[in-house]
């Protein structure tokens, strides 16, 4: 009876009411093995998502767009996220704008281009940093109170896309920045090739970071067609501790600590590669990934035995054409002095294996 009320219920609605609105989303889930000093197996969510997205034609080729994107934790463990990734409502790419034959302009919770046209690079699904590109692909994230402006595709495969992200109090002490981010893609017969800078302000929170600002570049060129996919990246980061490829790996008191070891003020540099391979047979895509992080360099002066290396080897296995099974090895290679700084009991290395689960919808 409840269901035939519901039934005539959304067959009397205005059928505008469902007009170009689209759910879509995904569930990824999995258990992952970790030694990185410490043994321990988790069942964890990998970054499942769900969102809302629609439009409205305005006439004159103009349309209103608007999207809503929260992640969450499959896992119901949603503690070991920020509440930048999950657990909020509009906690991932959220906006409304306008578009048209000029353009698309978006305002609210926008990623930036690193997070939406990049980290093509990173082809896994993982939690622990060991089973991915996730310490290469760190600054792929969402801007709060941006505005992202991208060009027309006045020539084809060409993408272009500027954006600014206000500090709206800019004279309080928060990790808050105000950012500035321009990408820049073109993609022709399956080869790609994208760049991506973006300039953060300096902020001052507890301690000392660099005045000079954050300078981050970031570049992915490759293949992806006839069942081949490679693909190579190139980072340089310059500015506080933040930009370091450590910052990826700690805990946000171990990041206070490692400005207070490394120095307070000082303008790092860091630079990085990382190397993705695979093919597909059928239904199954074997595909391996190697990462570099050369040593830190500390107002020029290089920090020995401050870098890292990584690899990631593993398959997925199509069961649909939205339901991916893989498995995948991989292990993170710090320097003494980095792992000194991250690590316990003199452990240098951290190891993982992961079984995953992902759905599409």
């Amino acid at each position: 009876m409840k269901k035939s009320l519901i039934a005539l219920l959304v067959a009397s609605m205005p059928a505008a009411a469902f007009a170009d609105v689209t759910i879509y989303g995904a569930i990824k889930a999995g258990v992952e093995n970790v030694d990185n000093g410490t043994k321990k197996t988790n069942i964890d969510d990998l970054g499942s998502r769900i969102g809302f997205k629609g439009s409205e034609d305005l006439g004159n080729g103009l349309k209103a767009i608007w999207q809503v994107e929260s992640g969450f934790a499959i896992d119901g463990n949603k503690e070991q996220y920020s509440a930048s990734s999950s657990g909020t409502f509009a906690s991932r790419n959220s906006f409304l704008g306008l578009q048209s034959n000029l353009g698309t302009l978006r305002f609210g919770n926008v990623s930036n281009f690193q997070d939406s046209d990049m980290g093509v690079v990173d082809t896994w699904s993982y939690n622990n940093a060991a089973l991915g590109l996730g310490i290469f692909t760190r600054d792929g994230a969402r801007l709060k109170n941006s505005v992202r402006y991208d060009l027309p595709a006045i020539v084809p495969g060409l993408t272009a896309a500027f954006q600014y992200g206000t500090k709206e109090d800019k004279s309080a002490k928060t990790q808050d920045r105000e950012t500035y981010n321009l990408g820049l893609g073109y993609e022709n017969s399956g080869f790609f090739g994208k760049y991506d800078y973006q300039y953060e302000s300096h902020v001052a929170s507890g301690v000392e970071f660099s005045n000079k600002g954050n300078r981050k570049h970031q570049l992915e060129v490759g293949y992806n067609a006839n069942n081949l996919f490679v693909g190579f990246g190139y980072k340089q980061s310059q500015g506080d501790v933040t930009t370091t490829a450590l910052s990826a790996l700690a805990t946000p008191t171990q990041v206070t600590a490692i400005q207070g070891v490394l120095g307070n003020g000082v303008d790092f540099k860091t630079t990085e590669y990382a190397l993705t391979a695979g093919y597909t047979f059928g239904a199954i895509t074997p595909k391996f990934t190697y990462a570099h992080g050369d040593n830190l360099k500390a107002e020029g002066e290089t920090l020995d035995n401050s870098k890292y290396d990584q690899f990631v080897l593993g398959v997925d296995y199509a069961l649909s054409k939205r339901t991916t099974v893989g498995a995948q090895y991989g292990e993170i290679k710090l320097g003494n002095n980095a792992a000194a700084l991250l690590l316990s009991n003199g452990n240098t290395k951290i190891k993982s294996f992961g079984l995953n689960m992902v759905h599409n919808f």
